[in-house]
C-alpha cells in the first residue's frame, strides 16, 4: 500500500485511478475506526456500508467472504473503478468496518495493526501476541493463542 492516503477520481468520472486506498484507517487516523462491538448492526458504519454497497449489489454478496485488509483493499479499489459513489471519508469508513467485522487476519505473521483492527484486541494485547510469536514461533490454532499470558481471551 503506498502512503498518501488519498483516492484520486477523475472529475468527469471516465476513469478512475486510484493511486492509494486508506492510509489513514490503517494507520489509525481515522476517527471512525473504532472496536467491534461483535454485531455489525450496531457499528455506526453499518448504514454507509448499506447505502454505498446497495446502489449496485446486494451488500450481503460483499461480506459473504471474509477477506484480509489487502483483499479489502482490493475490492474497495475495484468499487471505485465501477464508478461507485463517495467522499475519501466514506470509503475510509467502509474500508474500516469491513475490516472489523469481515476481516480475515493471519495471526502467524499479522502486524500489530492488523490484529487490533481485525480481531478487535487492545494494542497491549496484540503486543504480546507478536511478541509471543517472535518468541515462541508460530501458533498452531486459537488455543495456542489463547496461551498467550496477560491476553483478554474473551475477545478471541
Amino acid at each position: 500500500m503506498k502512503s498518501s492516503g488519498s483516492f484520486l477520481i477523475t472529475a468527469l468520472g471516465s476513469a478512475v485511478l486510484v493511486v492509494t486506498v486508506l492510509a489513514a484507517v490503517s494507520s489509525g487516523q481515522s476517527g471512525t475506526q473504532q472496536q467491534s462491538s461483535g454485531n455489525a448492526a450496531d457499528d455506526p458504519a453499518n448504514d454507509l456500508f448499506i447505502q454505498t454497497c446497495n446502489r449496485c449489489h446486494d451488500a450481503a454478496r460483499i461480506t459473504a467472504l471474509r477477506r484480509t485488509k489487502t483483499e479489502w483493499e482490493e475490492v474497495i479499489n475495484k468499487m471505485i473503478e465501477r464508478g461507485a459513489t463517495g467522499s475519501e471519508e466514506d470509503f475510509m469508513t467502509v474500508f474500516g468496518y469491513l475490516r472489523r467485522h469481515y476481516g480475515k487476519v493471519y495471526i502467524n505473521s499479522a502486524p500489530i495493526e492488523e490484529i487490533t483492527t481485525t480481531l478487535g484486541l487492545s494494542n497491549k494485547d496484540a503486543d504480546a501476541i507478536v511478541a509471543f510469536r517472535k518468541t515462541n514461533g508460530n501458533f498452531a490454532d486459537l488455543d495456542a493463542v489463547k496461551k498467550v499470558p496477560n491476553i483478554d481471551v474473551k475477545i478471541l
